[in-house]
Formats: structure tokens, sequence, C-alpha cells
């Protein structure tokens, strides 16, 4: 097979790549050895929102959230993305740096007491009192949506505007780059390109040892999903409890899903996938496990007026640099070869914009945000590459 780009993942950040390619006219092919939305994409809690810490994040999340809504009509995804926005509960100090924040980045939000966030939301319970007293800030146009649904379908739009896939069981068994292409050999198949981008996540550390090339840390974290009767109330809007440190985000399959930020540093991606779980009577689970879920499960009834009950949980991987910051760009000493990674559990959010950054670099020259470079975390001294075989 014979193509412009081949791009090696079909998480958000593949999909995102092979997406601009195609608008910008070029042939493309999305290997992935499983199925599109596998890794970390697929076992996200799936909102792409806006509440990020520092003024470059928040402005790659309001970018992405535009594409996102592009998409949404470019592809028909009315039925699968919904605009639902975010709130977040924190101390008042948190929530005024969070203003300025926004505020400087053009992002729409709203500020209020938990006064009147208990008239909006009846089933959420607040400290209202005293020198704890929280606040909350909501920002509106934050989308939610079934992460491993909008990945298979998102593949599928694309694979109907004529981007070639090769999924399941695709076992890349070398790769060749001569300068001008990039020959991938996988199952008896090749593909030929110009161009060649990594969108492993956290398989780009497997990848990366092939290149000598491979900056990330994985790390396992879990995904919580508690069934839920709301009652009277209306529905149950996605919120981030700052002062407990958890997330929770309502699923259309009726589930709250969501957990704290405890994460596990893990050798390999496969590591950190583990086993999907169901709480329920009569099936054993871990007792670190059960603890766990006890814990984030009491974290929760702390915040909420309705009733939680049977769970599960499974893992994911994700891949973090030594900043924090994404790579972007253009795996050093090789020409042809790009990367895009290290999106720290964001990238529904971020991988969108940080895609279209990375095509218009590839294909017009277009300067990469320099936080964001790919040569950051190495020196000449200490780069390994093979050109060829």
């Amino acid at each position: 097979m014979r193509v412009d780009v081949v791009v090696v993942g079909a998480g958000i950040a593949g999909l995102s790549v092979a997406e601009a390619m195609l608008n910008k006219g070029m042939k493309v092919c999305i290997i992935e050895a499983k199925h599109a939305g596998y890794g970390a994409t697929g076992r996200s809690a799936g909102i792409a929102t806006v509440q990020m810490n520092d003024t470059l994040d928040v402005r790659l999340a309001k970018k992405g959230i535009d594409i996102i809504n592009t998409w949404r009509r470019r592809y028909n995804l009315d039925g699968i993305l919904s605009t639902t926005g975010l709130l977040s509960i924190d101390r008042q100090g948190s929530i005024m740096k969070y203003a300025r924040l926004f505020s400087e980045c053009e992002v729409a939000y709203e500020v209020m007491d938990v006064r009147e966030a208990m008239d909006r939301w009846p089933w959420l319970r607040f400290n209202v009192d005293g020198v704890d007293a929280e606040e909350c800030i909501y920002t509106k146009d934050d989308v939610c949506m079934d992460p491993l649904v909008f990945a298979s379908v998102f593949a599928d739009r694309l694979k109907d505007m004529g981007v070639e896939f090769a999924t399941g069981r695709v076992d890349i068994q070398s790769m060749m780059v001569d300068g001008e292409h990039v020959t991938l050999r996988f199952d008896n198949e090749h593909v030929v390109a110009d161009t060649l981008v990594l969108c492993t996540g956290a398989w780009s550390k497997g990848i990366g040892r092939w290149l000598g090339y491979a900056p990330t840390t994985i790390l396992k974290v879990p995904l919580i999903f508690f069934k839920y009767d709301i009652g009277e109330h209306d529905m149950v809007l996605p919120f981030a409890d700052e002062i407990n440190h958890t997330y929770w985000i309502p699923s259309r399959a009726g589930m709250l899903v969501g957990a704290d930020y405890t994460v596990w540093d893990v050798n390999e991606a496969e590591d950190a996938l583990g086993e999907e779980f169901r709480v329920k009577e009569g099936v054993h689970v871990d007792d670190h496990l059960l603890t766990y879920i006890k814990h984030v499960r009491e974290l929760l009834v702390k915040r909420i007026n309705f009733h939680v009950y049977e769970s599960k949980v499974h893992f994911g991987p994700i891949s973090i640099t030594p900043d924090g910051r994404p790579i972007v760009g253009r795996v050093p000493e090789f020409k042809n070869l790009y990367i895009l990674d290290g999106l720290r559990g964001y990238g529904l959010a971020r991988a969108p914009a940080l895609a279209y950054m990375l095509v218009e670099h590839i294909l017009d020259g277009t300067d990469i945000v320099e936080e964001l470079g790919s040569t950051r975390f190495i020196s000449t001294n200490d780069t390994w590459l093979i050109q060829e075989g």
C-alpha cells in the first residue's frame, strides 16, 4: 500500500492527526494493533474540558473543543457528543485563580457560591459555613462522550471519507526509514509512506526503544463505575470535587464514572490495562482493590444526595513526560518520523489541537510551541538512533 501519511495508533491522537491530514488532501493509513480507542482513549472518563492548570493547556483544550464541535457538524456526531459543561468545587482562593486563568484565555465560565449551586443542582452537598466554606466555578462548553463509542464511530466516519485502516491483531514486524520514505511491514503486508506519525500513547515507550527515544513514563490509572438512582432530581452534571480530590462524569449507560487521582507506575503499557472487576455479592475482589473502591465511594457520597450502588472498576494507561507537557514534533535525527505523545490523561481535550499543530508543522513548516518540542529531553551525547533497517 502506498500513502502520503501512515499514523500508528487509533486513539484520540491518531484519529485527530488522520483527520487533519485528510482535510489537507493527504492519503492516510492508520495502523492499530487492536481497535479504535483501545488504549487510554477508550479507558478514560470521557470528557474534554478546559479546566486545566495553566494558560497553554487551557488554550489547547479550548481549541480542541472547538475542533471537536467542528467534527460534530462535519461528521454527524450529534448523537455521540454532548455539551454538558463541568462544575468544579474548591476553596475560594483556588476558584479565583481559575477565574483569572479562564478570563485570560477567553473561556466562558461562571463563578457561584454554594447556595446558588445548591439551588441549581440540589443533588449536590456543600460545606456552606466557616473557614472551610466552598465555592464553585462552572465552564459551560465542556464536551462529554462515551469515549470508546466515540472512537469507534469517528473511525468509521474517517474510513467513509477515505482513510485506510489496518486494525486488529496487527503486529509491526519491521520499520525502515530510507531518508525519503518510511516502510512498515506487518502481518505479511507493508505500507510505504512519505511521513510516519507515532500516536501510540503508553505504547510509545516500547516503540521508542527501537529509536533510542523514549522520554515518557507509563502510569496505571483506575476508573470506577457506579450505578445510581437520582430520584426526583434532574440529570447529573459532570463535576470535579477538588476538596476531596475526585471527579465524576455521568455516562449514557446510566453510570457515574470517575475516581480520585491515584496512579501507579508500571513498566509496560500492558501492565496498566489490568482486568475489569465487577463489585457485587458473590464475586471475589482483591482486598486492597475493594478497600480502595470503598474509600472512593465514601468520598463520593459525601458530595451527593442520591444513592449509588453496584460498581465495576477497570484500569487504563497514560503516558507522561518529565515536565508533564505533551511531546509534539519530529523524532530527533529522523527526517520524516514524528510523534504526538505524553498527553497525561487529558487527550480528549488537547489532542485535536495538538494534532492540528503537528500537521501544520509537517506540511507547512509552522513552528511547534517551544514548550512542547520533541527535542527538549535529549542531547546529542545521549541519543542513539538508527536511520536504516
